[in-house]
């Protein structure tokens, strides 16, 4: 099925509001949403956010909305699924478009093999009934007269899966990238991070195409990944995650290189952080103003300003900048946390870019044992 076919059976069935978090099989659908002038299109920061704002915009017309994300997202809406838009509450009719990552069979990464095997129960657990999406368009015609008898019997959501490959792209001619002069790029500055750290320092990564970067780094250098905490998954909790290790560390740097989409996913860390002070933490956040790896659609952070947001949360300083001897000098100087630089970024990757080789366990135990986490026992 192509994204034009998907988009004209939500406009014949007036599904016109769509919000939710970018996923890699939504890819080329968004491509074409954001495209079309009929519909209204809000990307959120997190699956909860989604399913509120698609609440408000049924009060306030009567209509139904869709919410798209990845099933790994489903953990984010369960607040809002139970307490908000169930029949037993408000019963709020929501059609949810559900990328299905770890199909039963199917080889994927190892983050999403729990959610995959566990999503249709689970649809089934909180009461939603589901169907799993079809190539064809006269099969998919019959899933959406299905969900609008749903809909206007039971007043509450209804969910279609949609496995890896089930939206096709549209025939347009590729286009080489064209990476603007000057730009800073991701892996430069982790490179820089880990040529001007010390053998102290621990670093702990986002989850997507920061880790794997990170990863390859030290495979060229030939260093040990033993200091690094590579988050697989668990989107927008590295920031909490390095305050727990810096926390228990007091007489380690831990330098926290987070992203833009996560950290607008789970911004409550600031205040966590701010209010905690750990003075050994550095908090690096790469702005590239993307959802880099489900395709690059715009985060939120044009209109943010995350230095001021982390010196209002408490950080002792903060600061931002495009330039990277700028950036190289903050680095070295960095003296009492926690502290916050936000470095602007061009959104690119290596096509080559490869995964880790080790497991997140094996990570996991490495990373503790260098710590001194001697209990260690996997």
């Amino acid at each position: 099925m192509t994204p034009n076919t998907l988009i004209e059976l939500l406009l014949n069935n007036d599904h016109k509001f769509i919000t939710g978090v970018p996923d890699s099989i939504f890819k080329h659908l968004i491509i074409e949403v954001n495209k079309d002038t009929r519909f209204e299109h809000v990307i959120t920061n997190n699956e909860g956010e989604s399913c509120a704002l698609a609440a408000g915009y049924h009060l306030a017309t009567g209509k139904t909305p869709i919410v798209y994300l990845q099933n790994s997202g489903l953990g984010n809406t369960i607040n809002p699924l139970t307490s908000l838009l169930d029949e037993y509450i408000y019963s709020i009719p929501t059609l949810l478009l559900i990328g299905w990552r770890a199909v039963p069979g199917e080889k994927d990464e190892p983050q999403h093999k729990r959610m995959g095997a566990i999503t249709p129960e689970l649809l089934n657990l909180l009461g939603i009934p589901y169907a799993i999406a079809e190539s064809d368009t006269e099969m998919m015609e019959l899933i959406f007269q299905k969900a609008q008898t749903h809909f206007d019997t039971h007043k509450k959501p209804y969910a279609i899966l949609f496995p890896r490959d089930t939206i096709k792209p549209e025939k347009t001619k590729k286009q080489e990238e064209a990476i603007p002069k000057n730009s800073i790029l991701r892996e430069e500055l982790l490179e820089l991070i880990v040529k001007n750290g010390s053998d102290n320092d621990v670093i702990i990564t986002t989850t997507g195409k920061t880790s794997r970067e990170l990863y390859e780094i030290r495979e060229r250098l030939g260093q040990n990944h033993a200091r690094d905490f590579l988050t697989v998954g668990s989107m927008g909790c590295a920031a909490t995650i390095a305050l727990g290790v810096a926390m228990q560390k007091k007489d380690r740097r831990v330098i926290l290189v987070d992203g833009d989409g996560a950290c607008l996913m789970r911004m409550e860390a600031l205040a966590t952080i701010g209010h905690v002070q750990p003075d050994n933490l550095l908090h690096i956040l790469v702005d590239n103003n993307a959802y880099e790896s489900t395709g690059s659609q715009k985060t939120l952070s044009d209109s943010v300003d995350f230095a001021t947001i982390a010196k209002a949360c408490n950080y002792r300083s903060s600061m931002t900048t495009d330039n990277l001897p700028e950036f190289t000098q903050a680095l070295i100087q960095f003296d009492k946390g926690p502290s916050m630089l936000v470095v602007k970024s061009y959104p690119y990757s290596r096509p080559d870019l490869g995964r880790p080789k080790t497991t997140p366990i094996e990570n996991k135990v490495a990373f503790m044992q260098q710590l001194g986490s001697t209990t260690c026992k996997q």
